[in-house]
């Protein structure tokens, strides 16, 4: 008797117990415009590339009704019991700032939630903050704001750096697209190249971060390091492309400054010697978004009149953007080492 009266008195308890209140919510910096940033979001359909639950279970069931973005676009899935069944409803929407959607799971248990994104763009970088505000069951009595919080940050954060790279994925795709290239005939010349001392920062990079930010942030710990030497500068600041990976989109590269100075190398900041002998050139007018395309000539160049590139090419940026704020007006020389062939 007495153990029947502790069970209804312990279901009770659980049955009276109220709601715990919680809200999580976590924001990041994106480098895109948040017209880029909000389409990500918008529509339910793009969730695939950057939602942490999608990659918890690639074999559920998904379905999408209503219009295909924007108020009334439903998002409805199944799976195992980490995503478990629920469905998603943007309820309100305006463009470019502002999401908020209801979140209704029926399975492992019933609960609802609301989620909101909120967008703020300054300068072409986007902040985007997401929170998720709902109320626990009774009967998760024993988890409050804190557990919550610390139970769903990893997926926020994780949801969010996917984001972030695809949104940043486009937006360089989409400057790319919109890049005018001046109109220009370009020329491949055969040089001898001198060697010269210089000091580099060299990363792997994917293609959507390298971005000016990217180059800026290097070329100015470069200047910053080598503080009054830098007055010795013996020619324009360039970039030598060691690696450039078509199939995973990146790229390794050195950001460089050639400069006469007794400064030792450090852990981050290297020091050289460039490549001496002979090279193909090429001088590109424009953007420099732009300048793949004196690559690609260089590469015809060589085919075609019996040259082979031997190393890693390297981008002379010749004009000062700071003096010049036109890009159609900025000259860069790519430089490729190469041999002449042998007659076949």
């Amino acid at each position: 008797m007495k153990s029947i009266l502790t069970l209804a008195g312990a279901a009770v308890l659980l049955v009276s117990c109220s709601p715990t209140e919680y809200e999580v919510k976590r924001e990041i910096e994106i480098n895109a415009p948040a017209k880029v940033v909000y389409t990500q979001i918008d529509d339910h359909k793009n969730r695939l590339a950057w939602s942490p639950w999608e990659a918890k279970d690639p074999e559920m069931t998904k379905t999408y009704e209503g219009p295909e973005s924007g108020v009334g676009a439903i998002y409805k899935w199944s799976g195992n019991e980490e995503v478990g069944t629920g469905v998603l409803t943007i309820t309100e929407a305006t463009p470019h700032t502002y999401i908020k959607s209801d979140l209704a799971f029926t399975e492992p248990w019933e609960s609802s939630s609301v989620v909101v994104w909120e967008f703020e763009e300054s300068g072409g970088k986007t902040k985007a903050v997401w929170s998720i505000a709902g109320e626990l069951p009774g009967f998760m009595f024993w988890m409050g704001q804190e557990e919550m919080d610390e139970a769903m940050s990893e997926d926020l954060e994780t949801g969010l750096e996917n984001l972030k790279n695809v949104s940043e994925q486009k937006a360089a795709s989409s400057m790319q697209a919109d890049i005018e290239i001046p109109e220009q005939e370009l020329m491949a010349e055969y040089v001898d190249v001198t060697g010269q001392p210089y000091y580099f920062i060299q990363d792997k990079v994917s293609w959507a971060d390298m971005n000016s930010e990217f180059f800026g942030t290097r070329y100015g710990k470069i200047m910053g390091y080598l503080g009054d030497d830098a007055q010795n500068m013996t020619g324009a600041p360039f970039a030598i492309i060691h690696t450039w990976d078509e199939e995973d989109e990146m790229a390794d590269i050195a950001v460089s400054i050639p400069c006469v100075s007794e400064k030792s190398a450090t852990d981050e900041i290297k020091k050289g010697l460039s490549y001496q002998g002979p090279a193909l050139r090429c001088e590109y007018l424009g953007p420099y978004e732009g300048s793949g395309i004196a690559h690609e000539y260089i590469h015809e160049f060589a085919q075609a009149n019996g040259y082979e590139l031997t190393g890693s090419p390297w981008e002379s940026y010749v004009t000062d953007p700071g003096q010049e704020p036109d890009p159609a007006k900025w000259v860069t020389e790519v430089y490729y080492p190469c041999e002449k062939k042998e007659d076949m």
